[in-house]
């Protein structure tokens, strides 16, 4: 999805939000039968994707890329892909690296949402 809002909106800011939360069942009522989150923690990423130049320079001027426009949105969208795999696996490793202040969390699953600009 973010990728799909990346290339409706090129060279755009953008966020992502990483939210972990608790649920927390609310009585029955007549017609109510909720389920609150209770969010403990929220990562807001502020990314900035940049689409390259889609004219190129030749002996005649500009000349727009028209070959092949099918293959050249799978390459744009796999390399695409692959940046922002990169910097979420940075952002990991230097999470990873900075963790010795956090007490030990027995294993468990936590719920978490990402959510993508609309």
């Amino acid at each position: 999805l973010f990728i799909a809002w990346v290339e409706k909106h090129p060279n755009r800011r953008s966020q992502v939000c990483l939210s972990f939360f608790d649920e927390k069942h609310k009585h029955p009522g007549w017609f109510v039968n909720k389920t609150e989150r209770i969010y403990w923690e929220q990562w807001f990423i502020n990314l900035h994707v940049m689409s390259p130049k889609r004219y190129s320079k030749s002996n005649r001027g500009l000349t727009n890329i028209e070959g092949n426009a099918l293959q050249e949105t799978s390459s744009r969208r796999a390399a695409l892909e692959s940046s922002i795999k990169e910097v979420l696996f940075q952002i990991i490793s230097f999470a990873n690296e900075k963790k010795d202040h956090i007490p030990a969390i027995p294993d468990r699953i936590f719920n978490h949402e990402i959510m993508i600009p609309r």
